[in-house]
């Protein structure tokens, strides 16, 4: 097994989300499923009550925690809508984890 120097799926990608999302744990169920998936990037809680973030890692795994952003998230919480911006192909990881932000 001969590891790549450049990894030719690295995306990366922007997202808030809207609802229900706060109060929820839902930061700490990201970060959860984002591991689990080897995902890297951050997410915060805003002001006006939505969930905020970015995504780095392969473009499978960041697919399919864009669907659980979009269609599941923490247990009690109700998404009205998740946007994604600036989804870009990438040369390297910006992050070693993924990570909660105040």
């Amino acid at each position: 097994w001969v590891r790549r120097l450049r990894n030719d799926n690295l995306v990366q990608v922007d997202f808030e989300v809207w609802g229900d999302v706060q109060g929820f744990y839902f930061r700490k169920y990201a970060r959860d499923m984002c591991q689990s998936l080897g995902v890297r990037g951050w997410i915060k809680l805003t002001n006006w009550g939505t969930v905020v973030g970015q995504l780095q890692g392969e473009k499978e795994h960041v697919d399919q925690m864009a669907m659980w952003l979009r269609l599941q998230g923490a247990p009690g919480s109700r998404i009205e809508r998740c946007d994604f911006k600036h989804w870009r192909m990438i040369e390297s990881y910006d992050f070693s984890c993924f990570q909660m932000r105040f």
